[in-house]
């Protein structure tokens, strides 16, 4: 079983971003990809019946419970227990459990890719890696860069752990934001307290230090939405924004997590 977890917030229904994770769920029901939203917008009914809507009886939206699960890693620890649940102990071995960003449509149509490796007990945890020339294209230039920065950061440290110098894990695309794990491990996730984009990223690391746990990347010929690099090519709040971001895994992952 493959299930797809996603977290939304939407201020109202003409973000650009709704637009395209209403095409996410299209594609899941298209794909026959059984996927779990929690959602935090103000106006979660309508956020809710469009999304299930769109994605048939494949796709299943939840309020987010924000006394219990905080932030964005809040929301993503209720999608993984959501998604926990619903493969059950029996099935636990054979799933996997996947998280992509929901502005991410064409992810959908490279998860089968994504978690082969896993469904083949060849890996636990599968990063995707976007393939470098339709990065360069399809992405916001500033964002290029500034990952590609941050990709080299962070897999120059990682390095320094022989659990990350085996063959498929030299280069991870750490600022891709996707990532895929074989469903016993949820409680990696489930664990870890974090409310921001450290609450994807350290879970896997951990396992790989601690657990011993295998990290593959698979590199796929992802598309970015033209919407998504129209609306923030140029625009300095954007920059900002991935430079705020940088900030926090530099302290939180680089300074923490890969501390000799």
């Amino acid at each position: 079983m493959i299930v797809v977890v996603t977290v939304t917030y939407y201020a109202d229904t003409s973000d650009v971003r709704f637009g395209l994770a209403l095409e996410l769920c299209k594609l899941a029901a298209s794909k026959q990809l059984l996927t779990i939203i929690v959602d935090d917008s103000p106006d979660h009914q309508t956020i809710r019946s469009s999304f299930e809507r769109a994605g048939e009886s494949y796709v299943k939206v939840f309020q987010q419970d924000s006394a219990t699960y905080h932030g964005k890693g809040g929301a993503l620890r209720q999608a993984i227990q959501l998604a926990k649940d619903l493969v059950g102990e029996d099935k636990a071995s054979n799933s996997v459990i996947c998280f992509a960003e929901p502005e991410k449509v064409d992810i959908m149509n490279h998860m089968q890719q994504i978690v082969e490796p896993i469904l083949a007990k060849n890996a636990d945890i599968v990063v995707p890696m976007r393939c470098d020339e339709l990065f360069r294209k399809t992405y916001p230039i500033e964002q290029y860069h500034s990952e590609c920065f941050a990709n080299l950061h962070f897999n120059a440290l990682a390095q320094q752990f022989e659990e990350f110098q085996t063959p498929d894990a030299k280069q991870i695309d750490w600022l891709f934001g996707p990532f895929a794990f074989s469903a016993p491990l949820a409680n990696a996730w489930l664990k870890y307290e974090g409310t921001s984009w450290d609450a994807q990223m350290v879970p896997y690391v951990r396992a790989v230090r601690q657990q011993k746990k295998r990290i593959a990347s698979v590199t796929i010929n992802f598309l970015h939405p033209h919407q998504m690099k129209e609306q923030e090519e140029g625009d300095t709040r954007w920059t900002k924004k991935r430079l705020h971001q940088l900030n926090i895994l530099f302290d939180i992952l680089g300074e923490k997590e890969f501390k000799i």
